[in-house]
């Protein structure tokens, strides 16, 4: 059984690189960055603190390197949104306005709903007065699309993934504070419901980034080669993926 054993840190440059240190029984030293930036070194029981502090000496650079890549794949915080008439909200990439459609008290709660149509969300409600109530109407509808586009999305990716001898995993939904996506251990996808904003090309790009990570756990020179190979333009989508709000 892993064991968290102490904390420690080195100076690299200007950097502070701080790492947790579990013993296990195992023969030689394992380091890993995850996705919030933390640093674990798992070592043998028996594992001098030096030689432990050397090792993460000696990958500082790739370690720093690491810490940036999963920074760099943050999820930016969208602003507040306050949910009245003439608000713009973005679907795939599109900027489209809230336009609220009154409906008469009479008629069955059932028809409430919403549209999109031209520039438009036409929301047909009840309570055009209640902005909790059209956020609520807006997310549901958005939570919908997401239950679409995104499998869709991971579909098409998935098949165009097998010439490199990736296959389809397991896909989720999961909201997620920070991050566009994730590939857990364990092999399975998550993508953020957040993504439904984005345009296509950067919920594609997502996709691919965590399917690399299927064959490449960590972002490795041989990561980046792969997802070169599969998306030769994967920059630019990151760069606009990170401007959307």
């Amino acid at each position: 059984m892993d064991v968290l054993d102490y904390r420690d840190r080195i100076e690299y440059g200007t950097r502070t690189i701080d790492f947790d240190v579990v013993r296990s029984d195992r023969i030689t030293l394992g380091l890993h960055v995850h996705p919030d930036g933390s640093v674990v070194v798992r070592a043998p029981t028996e594992a001098d603190r030096e030689a432990i502090r050397a090792k993460v000496r000696k990958r500082a650079r790739w370690i720093a390197q690491q810490q940036r890549d999963f920074a760099s794949f943050v999820r930016p915080p969208r602003p507040e949104k306050e949910y009245l008439a003439g608000e713009t909200h973005r679907y795939l990439g599109k900027q489209y306005r809230i336009r609220l459609h009154p409906l008469a008290r009479e008629t069955d709660r059932s028809d409430e709903g919403v549209e999109l149509r031209g520039q438009f969300y036409r929301i047909y409600t009840h309570r055009p007065d209640d902005p909790a109530h059209t956020k609520a109407m807006l997310t549901h509808w958005f939570r919908e699309r997401t239950e679409t586009v995104l499998p869709e999305r991971f579909e098409e990716a998935c098949l165009n993934m097998k010439p490199y001898g990736i296959t389809a995993p397991e896909m989720e939904v999961r909201s997620m504070e920070k991050r566009w996506g994730s590939c857990t251990p364990s092999r399975r996808v998550l993508l953020n419901p957040e993504l439904i904003h984005a345009a296509p090309y950067g919920i594609d790009y997502v996709i691919v980034h965590e399917l690399c990570h299927l064959k490449h756990p960590y972002h490795s020179d041989a990561f980046y080669d792969l997802l070169e190979r599969v998306l030769p333009d994967w920059r630019q989508r990151k760069e606009r993926l990170e401007k959307v709000q």
